[in-house]
């Protein structure tokens, strides 16, 4: 959000938005419902199944968007005389921002084409333990920046680690877990910006 006079910027906000974690709290929330019902621990009456939503209705992610964007624009109007306000909406093509060369039917399918999740993952870090390097040792999913932090889902952000490593480095930043390991650290921040087909290569 910003506010202008002109072409001038005269002050600038980055509004970082909840979306993904309210739509993570109500499918929790859907499921610990849905276990109760299952186990039978009280009697309910089976709902109205001619329920509609009402008219304008928004999810609660989007919502909480469209609240958050006006209660600031309520606060800058407290302070500055706004004459008008727009909005641009942009799209941002990740994939051909984190590989400008990729192109035809790569980029229609995408990194994970023929792969499950995990199985990509094990190709691309060798099947071995990210942070001690142990083979033959069953291996989880870890994400390299925690995602109580901030970090995402992307394949970008994800390794393999033994039960061990995991435990270990639990919540911790990378940066932090392995603060008396440079050489280790740069090396898993490299490997994990790669793609499979160059991370195999190198």
């Amino acid at each position: 959000m910003a506010l202008l006079e002109g072409n001038k910027v005269i002050w600038m906000l980055l509004i970082q938005h909840r979306g993904s974690l309210i739509s993570e709290k109500l499918q929790k929330r859907s499921q610990r419902r849905r276990a109760r019902r299952t186990k039978n621990l009280r009697y309910r009456k089976p709902g109205n199944p001619n329920k509609k939503k009402p008219t304008g209705w928004l999810a609660p992610s989007l919502m909480h968007r469209v609240e958050t964007t006006m209660t600031w624009v309520k606060r800058v109007i407290k302070f500055s005389p706004v004459e008008s306000i727009s909005m641009e909406l942009v799209r941002f093509d990740t994939q051909l921002i984190q590989h400008p060369e990729i192109s035809g039917t790569e980029y229609q399918q995408g990194e994970l084409a023929g792969y499950e999740l995990k199985e990509y993952l094990l190709e691309k870090w060798g099947r071995q333990c990210a942070y001690c390097g142990r083979t033959n040792t069953p291996l989880e999913i870890e994400h390299i920046h925690p995602k109580s932090k901030g970090g995402s889902d992307r394949v970008s952000n994800l390794t393999v680690a033994c039960t061990k490593c995991n435990q270990l480095k639990s919540n911790q930043d990378v940066k932090e877990f392995l603060s008396g390991k440079p050489e280790l650290l740069k090396r898993i921040q490299t490997q994990a910006r790669r793609p499979l087909k160059d991370a195999l290569l190198g």
